[in-house]
């Protein structure tokens, strides 16, 4: 697979530390590199902020998950919690626990650690392709040409860089522009590996869900940062990241400081091939 090497647990990837260019496309981001039987490691990639994008740690997780499992397995849930800021630690290192083995269904148990400290656990269930019931509820089609000239209030910044992104919200009635619903799709070409497919769009399970679990009307400042708590996403069906996805987000609830968003992946044939439940916590800058 073009996503995972063998290599000793010293050696191979190397820190990324910031820039633009790496970036620019999800390849290089989502490489794992085989340290054991059921352990990996990954070059821990910073953003501009100094810290590792949670999508990214989640699409690693994934692509270690799947590749300890029977072929033709691939992951349809992910329940995750984000533990940790990560680090400028060079690296990720990935334990993966065999739970379970069936001949339809597997489930593994993901641990994701820098320099020795737990930032990420999950636990993901994979399963064979299976005939069924093909259903789901109606998604609005509507057209990438149909982005508006609006600006969002907060951006994507590096992690939006390997994607091209229209947006087309509408400004909430405190002024907020919310970065969902948004089109995206790839910049370059992207491997066929369904597995690696299937990382991508965890990697885009994050993109802005914690900044748009904002509530309307909320008293939190326009640019306020937020950090997400727990994650959870189902894989629907197969969808190509190098092609038009369009992300919604909807705020659900707000309490104790901690907020809950629920977002939607659709393709442009409007078949929903992802769906996210995300609680993050919100704060006024002390």
């Amino acid at each position: 697979m073009p996503t995972v090497n063998s290599s000793t647990a010293s050696g191979g990837a190397v820190a990324t530390p910031w820039n633009a260019e790496a970036w620019q496309s999800l390849r290089p981001l989502l490489t794992i590199e085989r340290t054991g039987p059921d352990a990996f490691r990954a070059a821990a990639t910073l953003t501009s902020r100094g810290t590792v994008f949670g999508g990214l740690v989640a699409a690693l997780a994934v692509l270690a998950a799947g590749h300890t499992a029977a072929p033709g397995q691939t992951p349809h849930s992910l329940h995750a919690y984000f533990l940790r800021r990560g680090t400028e630690h060079p690296f990720l290192d990935i334990g993966v626990r065999r739970v379970r083995d069936g001949r339809s269904f597997a489930v593994r148990e993901v641990k994701v650690s820098q320099g020795g400290q737990t930032i990420f656990v999950a636990t993901t269930s994979l399963q064979a392709s299976e005939e069924g019931d093909d259903w789901h509820a109606d998604v609005p089609v509507t057209d990438p040409g149909t982005a508006a000239e609006t600006l969002p209030t907060q951006r994507l910044s590096d992690v939006g860089r390997p994607f091209e992104i229209r947006h087309f919200a509408a400004p909430r009635k405190d002024g907020f522009v919310p970065l969902h619903p948004f089109w995206l799709r790839h910049r370059g070409a992207v491997p066929d590996d369904p597995l690696w497919q299937i990382a991508a769009l965890a990697f885009i399970s994050d993109l802005g869900v914690v900044m748009d679990a904002r509530p309307p009307g909320s008293s939190l400042p326009h640019d306020v940062i937020g950090v997400s708590l727990d994650h959870t996403v189902w894989f629907h069906r197969p969808a190509r990241v190098d092609e038009w996805l369009l992300m919604e987000c909807d705020p659900q609830s707000s309490s104790g400081g901690r907020s809950l968003a629920h977002a939607r992946v659709s393709d442009r044939a409007g078949r929903l091939v992802m769906t996210v439940l995300q609680e993050g916590l919100h704060r006024h800058a002390r």
